[in-house]
């Protein structure tokens, strides 16, 4: 009987569950839900298992991989801690094998996606993947290795903090990137400020009709996330960086980003900057930790 393989990405919120023939990049089948990371880890499990059980149907699971937002520690299957989430100290990979088997991986969203980036494009020396989307992460590929740091919290961008006394984060201080240039950094000044509860699609979309404090807002997030997109190139010179999440790939926001990006970036000679937005389907995280999980559990 043939096996399948399966992929998982837990956002902060929204999960996708996809379901892969052996060898293939194309899922047969791909499912989201609400990830409601609120109701807690034993609430989120069950509502995972029902749907990776329902996928692979009468089939047997060959090999799993599981990618989230946070900090994450591959070795030990864990995520140490993820602001976005709520979730602390939570033993991903033991929860995950109690009904996918012990053939999987465990690894942080945006590592995932700029391997799954890396994989895609072949033949690069580095790629940087910033996601923007309810937060704002990085993951780096150099030479085909992850580089993950010495805590396993390498490419946190979202928590670093670029406005002193700024808005504040879930990860309780003041001034991060994604409380100012992230989804729900946005939906939260919004509701502070104008006192509606307002989707971040919405705030784009206002935006771009030139309504004056929607447009404010967009111009200082997406100009703040430019100079920050900058200092990376700058200071990593990557081959590529590539941007992707919900937010990220909006035209109208990424068009902004983009702008400051070309504005200001240091020009030496010879120097060529490649921007590109993600193309892969159904996203890089999901490749990204398929990939990662067939060449840990080889055949």
């Amino acid at each position: 009987m043939p096996a399948v393989d399966i992929a998982i990405d837990v956002g902060g919120t929204k999960t996708l569950v996809s379901a892969f023939d052996e060898k293939e990049v194309e899922p047969y089948s791909s499912e989201e839900f609400p990830t409601r990371p609120a109701e807690g880890i034993d609430s989120f499990f069950e509502r995972l298992s029902n749907i990776c059980l329902r996928m692979k149907g009468s089939r047997n699971i060959n090999r799993w991989g599981l990618c989230t937002a946070g900090a994450v520690s591959p070795e030990k299957g864990k995520l140490i801690w993820s602001p976005n989430l709520g979730w602390k100290d939570v033993e991903l990979f033991k929860r995950a094998s109690s009904f996918l088997g012990t053939e999987g991986v465990i690894e942080n969203d945006c590592n995932a996606a700029a391997f799954g980036e890396w994989e895609f494009r072949k033949d690069i020396e580095s790629l940087i993947y910033v996601t923007v989307s309810t937060g704002i992460g990085m993951g780096m590929v150099v030479r085909g290795k992850i580089l993950r740091g010495a805590s396993n919290a390498a490419g946190e961008i979202g928590h670093t903090i670029v406005k002193a006394d700024g808005p504040l984060c879930t990860c309780g201080r003041r001034g991060c990137l994604q409380a100012i240039s992230g989804g729900r950094g946005l939906e939260i000044r919004a509701h502070d400020s104008l006192g509606i509860e307002i989707g971040t699609k919405e705030i784009t979309d206002r935006a771009e009709l030139n309504e004056p404090v929607f447009k404010e807002m967009i111009t200082e997030a997406s100009e703040t996330l430019g100079r920050f997109l900058c200092n990376l190139i700058d200071s990593l010179d990557p081959s590529v960086l590539v941007i992707g999440g919900s937010l990220g790939k909006n035209r109208y926001y990424f068009d902004r980003i983009l702008k400051t990006i070309e504005e200001n970036y240091y020009r030496v000679p010879g120097k060529k900057v490649k921007i590109e937005l993600s193309s892969i389907e159904p996203n890089p995280n999901i490749l990204g930790i398929l990939s990662l999980s067939r060449k840990t559990h080889k055949d």
